[in-house]
């Protein structure tokens, strides 16, 4: 006979706190939960949704959403403490991306959508499968692949591959803000621009062994000031735009050489500090922006991507081959130019363990801090989308649960 599991799980509202009792099922011992004899009445949480696609009038608060359950052996629940709010969510409840998401849910319901991508929170149930260091009541970190259901609500269960303790050395409403933009810098500098080894990133000491130069646009955001933390950990000269009022602000990341993008040499600033190893396009400029640089440089990578638009707009394989044509075309006018261009790259979130055990070590070893703009109670979740829907962030927009 299957063993019945019970645990706590605190339901919080703004300005109250709702408790009972309720027991809960686990077919084969699917998952541990703590021992205490006190528990909610009910199996419900809140959160933020969207029902249809649309403007950010469209997010709906409800307390009457159902805790999802742990439904394999390595995944875990969390009680959400922090989370922040990143660009791809404001656009993804205009609908962006929708094609190939829902293909990558196979068959699950897109609606309620609930959104957020990065999170601290405390494990408050694990399979069985998960990590043996992973423990009830643990702090940890962690980021949700975006055809999941988000984290902007009570509670998420989530494969415990993408959680990882805290780092010590940041707050939960820093570290909440950290993942997302984090591993979109990792995986442009490392996977798509070869800044170093990636099998040698996590050993003890190891770094890039040749100084890089590397160039990003728009460093004062959220994945712009992630991109520098990371090139100058790996001790590369790095060079950064943003606007003058960040110079302040870039001098503390440890950037190298700040360019005004408003200043009417840009271009020729940017000419006249290469050539670079690396161009990271953290502005959305996108690949076109390649072709007006005139100094020499090795890779370009930008982070507007049109796979998803392609997509939204083809289909699935129309959208992939007009993806890769662009990509195509932007690469060979390079080649027709004869110039010092080197190749066009797209770069992309990728929710990878690797990635999320390289920032934790830049954390612990406080190499790594988070650049908060602002932080919202979860009751104003519509003022923080539409703070980040704004743009011009200096850092992070972080609701907080606690």
């Amino acid at each position: 006979m299957n063993s019945i599991l019970k645990s706590v799980i605190g339901l919080r509202v703004k300005g109250s706190c709702i408790s009972g009792t309720f027991i809960r099922t686990l077919a084969g011992c699917a998952a541990e939960a703590p021992r205490k004899k006190e528990f909610p009445r009910t199996m419900k949480m809140s959160g933020w949704e969207i029902h249809s696609y649309g403007g950010i009038d469209e997010l709906q608060f409800s307390d009457n959403i159902r805790i999802p359950q742990i439904q394999q052996g390595s995944e875990v629940m969390i009680r959400i403490k922090a989370a922040s709010i990143n660009p791809l969510d404001v656009d993804m409840i205009g609908g962006y991306g929708a094609a190939l998401l829902n293909t990558l849910r196979r068959g699950d319901i897109e609606f309620p959508l609930r959104l957020g991508r990065d999170f601290v929170g405390e494990v408050i149930y694990r399979g069985i499968g998960a990590p043996r260091n992973i423990k009830l009541g643990d702090t940890v970190w962690g980021v949700v692949p975006v055809h999941k259901q988000g984290c902007h609500s009570e509670y998420l269960v989530t494969d415990s591959s993408y959680i990882s303790h805290k780092p010590q050395s940041l707050s939960d409403q820093e570290a909440s803000g950290v993942l997302y933009a984090g591993l979109t810098a990792w995986s442009g500098l490392f996977l798509s621009g070869d800044l170093g080894n990636v099998c040698n990133m996590l050993r003890s000491g190891g770094r890039s062994e040749k100084k890089k130069r590397v160039l990003i646009l728009g460093a004062s955001g959220g994945v712009g000031s992630m991109a520098v933390q990371i090139a100058r950990y790996e001790k590369a000269q790095v060079f950064a735009t943003a606007s003058a009022d960040a110079k302040e602000l870039l001098s503390q990341l440890g950037v190298d050489t700040a360019i005004d993008y408003r200043d009417e040499q840009f271009l020729s600033q940017i000419h006249s500090h290469g050539p670079y190893d690396i161009i990271l396009d953290c502005a959305g400029y996108g690949p076109t922006f390649a072709s007006t640089i005139k100094c020499d440089f090795t890779s370009y990578v930008t982070f507007s991507s049109p796979l998803l638009k392609n997509t939204d707009s083809h289909g699935l394989l129309g959208g992939s081959i007009r993806n890769a044509m662009s990509l195509i075309e932007e690469n060979a006018k390079g080649r027709v130019q004869n110039t010092g261009r080197g190749t066009v790259k797209w770069g992309y979130f990728l929710p990878m363990k690797l990635g999320i055990e390289y920032l934790k070590k830049l954390a612990d070893r406080n190499q790594l801090q988070c650049v908060v703009d602002s932080v919202y109670g979860f009751d104003r979740a519509i003022e923080a989308y539409q703070r980040v829907k704004d743009g011009h962030l200096r850092g992070k927009i972080i609701l907080d649960l606690s």
